[in-house]
């Protein structure tokens, strides 16, 4: 019997800048460096349009966020656009991570 896997992205984030809104959090993807924005909104996941596709997502769909840190949790929450910017923007994600200044984030489709 095929099992199919399904696809995920899953990000090692420190906190490294304050911002107005929330903060920034530093990561790699595909070897490259890159900037993940949170705040506390509500407005849901902002992701480019090769992460989006890698997860076979769009405006609209929904995705499940494993939050790995010493209380993991799993939270609910919709793309809410997919363009050139990288943001989560979730009140329990936030505080999870803010938490406890960084935390392994698991993205994938719900």
């Amino acid at each position: 019997m095929a099992s199919a896997v399904a696809a995920e992205l899953v990000f090692v984030v420190d906190v490294s800048s304050l911002t107005k809104e929330g903060f920034v959090g530093t990561t790699t993807y595909e070897g490259r460096k890159i900037d993940l924005e949170f705040d506390d909104q509500g407005a849901g996941v902002f992701l480019d349009s090769e992460m989006a596709s890698r997860l076979k997502v769009r405006k609209g769909s929904r995705l499940s966020i494993m939050i790995e840190d010493e209380t993991n949790q799993l939270v609910q929450a919709a793309v809410a656009g997919v363009g050139k910017t990288l943001r989560i923007s979730d009140p329990k994600v936030y505080y999870g991570v803010g938490r406890e200044g960084g935390a392994i984030i698991r993205i994938r489709k719900a």
